[in-house]
């Protein structure tokens, strides 16, 4: 039997015309309905989904995260060569900005 930790259980609905009234329930081993929280947004596997599938929340972590990086590299490397910058760069910013990005890149891609 899978025992969940229904404190870590959260609902997002996506879609246009959705009831966010419903509340979805769980019996817990004492066998009392306990309800899912609801949220707006949801991290799952280093991905921010929304309800509306806009990936904005991800896309501004992201770019604080390369700023970030850049930043830790401009305090503690200040004589660098253009390879030696090129190798840092690939492996401690441009990782955080490629990360995921078959998910969220393409959805505002006109058909």
């Amino acid at each position: 039997m899978l025992n969940l930790n229904i404190k870590k259980c959260q609902v997002v609905s996506f879609g246009r015309h959705v009831d966010k009234g419903y509340t979805y329930n769980i019996c817990d081993s004492n066998s009392h309905m306990i309800p899912f929280e609801r949220r707006n947004k949801v991290l799952d596997l280093g991905v921010w989904f929304d309800e509306k599938l806009s990936f904005s929340e991800h896309i501004q972590t992201k770019i604080k995260k390369a700023y970030m990086m850049l930043g830790i590299m401009k305090r503690n490397f200040k004589h660098l060569t253009v390879p030696t910058f090129v190798l840092l760069y690939t492996n401690m910013v441009r990782s955080h900005l490629d990360y995921c990005s078959s998910v969220w890149a393409p959805y505002k891609k006109e058909i």
